[in-house]
């Protein structure tokens, strides 16, 4: 099966000089979590929800600061340029192998130089099972998840605070945390909500210092987490894992076994799966 079929092609694509309020406007009321940026027709770069977290903590540029006083304003100044394309007769197991092996959320599909789709994973994760999968890149029949999740799970408590789960998601390379309280799941965060904490965190101590009030944020793992955990069993199927992470809009989902967390699955361990 070739890309076309299963890539999306109604596009929203930003501009290089787009500022990055309008850029989180966009993010926010497309829900989308990646933008190719077009200027002229042209593919420029792409920009991702994460690349402005990491950036700008989704704060509006009015609050923007960095040593100097200032923070990056517009797309062209944090959008990724190195961008990998794909054209719409790649294969979706090629298409897979350069979205894992490029550790990205989206590949731009391109015909005659211009962009004609956007392939995301949660476009591969669709075509990864069911009736209408690919024979030749599927999940394999029957797999279990205990056989694809991640079992070194790193894990935080709801008293953490927000900067030292940052840390941890940073040394570990890790994009979700399972917030355990007495050995029992009670949360889930994703380093896009601890970014968005820690804007909110600046944005506090700037208004404080404008209004002449000195300020210590310090927030809670527990302020942040999602409570409302969508769990997977150890011995369920990856076709229903795909289904529920497509369901619920989850890129991951932590696996229990008689109640006890065991691993994590992510969609990208999904993808790995499949032959």
């Amino acid at each position: 099966m070739k890309i076309a079929n299963i890539m999306t092609e109604d596009i929203v694509s930003v501009g290089s000089q787009c500022s990055l309020d309008e850029a989180i406007g966009l993010f926010e009321s497309s829900q989308l979590r990646h933008l190719p940026v077009v200027d002229s027709g042209r593919l420029a770069g792409m920009l991702s929800d994460r690349d402005i977290a990491l950036t700008t903590g989704w704060i509006l540029a009015a609050y923007q600061q960095d040593d100097e006083g200032t923070g990056p304003n517009t797309v062209d100044q944090i959008m990724r340029t190195d961008v990998k394309t794909l054209g719409p007769e790649a294969s979706i197991s090629d298409a897979s192998a350069v979205i894992l092996d490029n550790r990205v959320g989206a590949v731009p599909v391109m015909q005659s130089g211009e962009i004609i789709g956007i392939l995301t994973t949660t476009d591969l994760l669709r075509a990864s099972h069911g009736a209408d999968s690919d024979a030749d890149w599927c999940v394999p029949d029957g797999m279990l998840v205990g056989a694809s999740m991640t079992t070194e799970v790193c894990t935080a408590n709801p008293e953490m605070m927000m900067e030292d789960a940052i840390d941890l998601c940073q040394e570990h390379s890790m994009r979700h945390l399972p917030i355990l309280e007495q050995g029992a799941l009670v949360g889930m965060i994703s380093d896009r909500d601890l970014r968005f904490g820690l804007g909110q965190e600046i944005v506090s101590d700037i208004r404080a210092q404008e209004e002449g009030r000195m300020e210590i944020p310090r927030t809670q793992v527990s302020a942040l987490m999602s409570a409302d955990v969508i769990t997977i069993g150890a011995d369920r199927t990856l076709e229903h894992a795909a289904e529920t992470m497509l369901e619920h809009g989850f890129s991951a989902l932590p696996v229990v076994r008689k109640g006890e967390l065991v691993g994590i699955l992510t969609n990208t361990d999904i993808l790995r799966s499949c032959s």
